[in-house]
């Protein structure tokens, strides 16, 4: 407050020295009364001078102090801007890519084969599933390919979990022949969620084949059997999601084409070749042939599981020809008690089916759930869950959140014993 005192005492003094205290008619004024003063009789003291003088000094630093507040406090006010809190960035997404390139030149036509490994950085799961931007660089592999640009989108393949992989395979048949430095540093990849690129990168892994014919390319395909490469984690639950969409999908046609119901209930040797593609026999006649006549009832209760994708799915073990998988389905409204589910898949030729599928009530079973995975499981596309509170019921340890979906919102307990649901908790808790 000091140095700000000082700081106006220095500012006043500066526009005193540069505003003129009198203008010409004070002047003029101060003169002629001087004039008329100097007629009084010298035995009257002369008073009125020095006070008219010191009224006109005064109205002067009133006034200069007038245009300091003028000029300078109101055109520039001391105003302190709030700052605006940082709005927290959104979660970013890391995904990292590398791939390779196989060219094999023909008498006639070349084929490149392009394969891509990529990888979910990031501890969340992505939102949606990936798709891939190639862009040839070089105007002779343009010509040879027949397009700048191709956009490769998978079907079927599930958004990538935290640290999960894919791997992408895209074939052209080329019209012109290049040779390895029309490759060199001239694909390149752009991974693309949504309309956002989340990650690029130019291919550098080269490799060219001999110039061979159709006959030799025959010829070694049967001497030379194909070898099957190892699963990864990512892949192998990227199988057992497409058989599951495969199997739901072709219960759906099968009910259309056949007008399956309640009246009507499915015959297992008329529905039963429609799965054939997706489960093998062991399944078919184990498990499907007791579905079948009971899957259209029309009731509000599913027969198929219905795998939380977040919490306790594990891929249990994998090689070439078999994966074996396990999964819950929480409790839910309509049937409030949750499920284990343990699943095995297994190659036949050349082809991933369903052999076997055995599901388990978690009443007794103590999973032990943590919030986190609590929250989990009652959180999905179409509602949200926040965490409120812990409370014991019957012993157990519920989480309790408020459910907020489209049009309803509701305050629910969850078991972290076996996912039973409780929305009038306060009741059971007095008891």
């Amino acid at each position: 407050m000091e140095d700000k005192l000082k700081k106006l005492s220095t500012s006043m003094d500066q526009e005193i020295s540069k505003e003129k205290v009198f203008t010409k008619m004070d002047e003029q004024h101060i003169l002629s009364r001087i004039k008329q003063d100097t007629k009084v009789p010298t035995n009257q003291p002369i008073s009125f001078i020095p006070k008219l003088l010191t009224a006109a000094l005064f109205l002067g630093i009133i006034f200069s102090s007038y245009l300091f507040f003028d000029n300078e406090w109101i055109s520039k006010p001391n105003v302190f801007i709030k700052k605006e809190t940082p709005v927290s960035p959104m979660l970013t997404y890391k995904i990292s890519g590398e791939g390779s390139v196989r060219y094999s030149p023909y008498l006639d036509k070349g084929q490149l084969n392009i394969k891509l490994l990529i990888k979910n950085e990031t501890s969340a799961k992505l939102k949606e599933p990936l798709s891939y931007r190639i862009t040839f660089l070089n105007e002779k592999l343009v010509n040879a390919v027949g397009t700048k640009t191709f956009l490769v989108e998978p079907k079927n393949l599930p958004p990538l979990g935290p640290n999960e992989r894919e791997s992408i395979t895209k074939q052209f048949v080329l019209t012109g022949e290049v040779v390895k430095e029309d490759l060199i540093n001239a694909i390149q990849v752009d991974t693309i969620s949504g309309t956002k690129a989340l990650n690029t990168f130019v291919i550098d892994a080269i490799e060219i084949d001999a110039q061979i014919t159709d006959k030799e390319v025959a010829e070694e395909k049967k001497e030379e059997p194909t070898q099957e490469k190892e699963i990864s984690v990512g892949e192998a639950k990227q199988i057992f999601n497409q058989n599951l969409a495969d199997l739901k999908d072709t219960f759906i046609k099968s009910g259309e084409k056949n007008n399956w119901g309640v009246d009507n209930p499915a015959i297992y040797e008329v529905a039963g070749p429609d799965f054939e593609p997706y489960v093998t026999e062991n399944f078919s006649t184990n498990v499907l042939k007791k579905l079948l006549p009971i899957y259209y009832c029309q009731c509000d209760i599913g027969y198929l599981p219905r795998i939380n994708q977040e919490v306790r799915f594990i891929v249990n073990s994998f090689n070439k020809n078999t994966i074996e998988i396990s999964g819950i389905e929480p409790a839910s409204d309509m049937k409030n008690i949750g499920y284990k589910w343990n699943f095995r898949l297994v190659k036949v030729d050349n082809k991933w089916k369903m052999d076997r599928w055995e599901e388990t009530s978690l009443e007794g079973i103590d999973l032990n759930l943590t919030k986190d995975e609590a929250r989990k499981l009652l959180t999905t596309e179409s509602q949200n869950a926040t965490f409120l509170k812990e409370v014991r019921l019957k012993g157990t340890t519920n989480y309790v959140f408020s459910v907020i979906g489209e049009e309803y919102e509701s305050i629910v307990a969850i078991s972290s014993s076996d996912t039973t649901l409780t929305h009038d908790y306060e009741v059971l808790k007095k008891e």
